[in-house]
């Protein structure tokens, strides 16, 4: 029984700790050119991961019409998700990062990188629809959930003029990142 009891606990406490799912749902005009940041946040912040090449999630794509970006793992999102992510830049320490594949089995779900790192960070900048061309009002902003490795959190952004915004947060196994 204590070894049932053992492996139960081992079981409920690495799924705390696990990735979870990220869903970003862009419900702007602009096209959300950016990065997401998973960490490690009981370990002194490392490993890090994120994404390689920007990730860009077109005006008006959100789970409302089946258009958000949901990752749910590391490895699983290049064959599920709309905006797959090829490459992940992997921070082990303060001096050393590598790039993985999406199919390297160090990011496999159930390996130590995906079940020590959670979703906390984004980076972006908004993009007039289908161009280049910067999105009015400075919409752009780095977002972060509390965590020690970012002790103060810059969870909401909203630009000058208050057209518009965007927020991160979590509920349960599920980070939501919102663009409005």
């Amino acid at each position: 029984m204590k070894k049932l009891l053992t492996i139960i606990g081992m079981a409920v406490f690495s799924l705390g700790y696990s990735q979870g799912t990220i869903i970003l749902n862009n419900y702007s005009k602009y096209d959300y050119h950016g990065f997401l940041v998973a960490t490690n946040a009981t370990a002194g912040c490392y490993p890090r991961v994120g994404n390689d090449g920007v990730i860009v999630v077109p005006a008006e794509s959100h789970t409302g019409n089946n258009q958000a970006l949901v990752y749910k793992d590391y490895q699983n999102q290049f064959t599920s998700s709309l905006y797959p992510t090829a490459n992940w830049v992997v921070t082990q320490n303060p001096t050393g990062s590598s790039i993985m594949p999406w199919n390297d089995v160090n990011l496999a779900p159930g390996n130590t990188i995906s079940t020590s790192t959670k979703w906390y960070a984004t980076k972006f900048v908004m993009m007039e629809a289908g161009t280049l061309t910067a999105a009015p009002d400075d919409f752009r902003a780095n977002i972060n959930i509390i965590s020690p490795c970012t002790p103060v959190a810059n969870d909401y952004f909203a630009t000058p003029s208050g057209n518009n915004s965007a927020e991160m947060f979590t509920i349960g196994a599920i980070t939501y990142l919102q663009v409005y």
